[in-house]
């Protein structure tokens, strides 16, 4: 039995999976890619309406995959971009020991 079928994935693609990412998460994901994008520039990057990409956004934020900062020009503003992959990385590292601690609690 195979829980996380690994074959050929890349670190992308097995990130997406054990965060349960969707198709717009990771069409994000990889706009992204080291950049610093406006929710407006990645809507339309994606091509979906800035409040659905919000909505994703925010999701992502929760799960500690993006960063969201501040900017000033002659008004506030946020850029979003994703962790470094080294971090990302273990984030998704210390999601699965905690799915493993869980599971083997409740096994007994």
């Amino acid at each position: 039995m195979d829980l996380l079928e690994l074959g050929d994935k890349s670190e992308d693609e097995i990130v997406f999976e054990v965060f349960g990412l969707n198709d717009l998460q990771k069409d994000i994901f990889q706009v992204l890619d080291n950049s610093q994008l406006t929710v407006q520039e990645i809507a339309s990057k994606v091509g979906r309406n800035r409040s659905t990409v919000q909505r994703a956004l925010q999701e992502m934020l929760e799960k500690d995959l993006i960063m969201r900062e501040g900017k000033t020009d002659k008004t506030v503003y946020y850029v979003y971009t994703t962790l470094p992959m080294e971090e990302i990385m273990d984030i998704t590292s210390e999601a699965l020991n905690q799915w493993h601690s869980q599971v083997q609690s409740r096994l007994g």
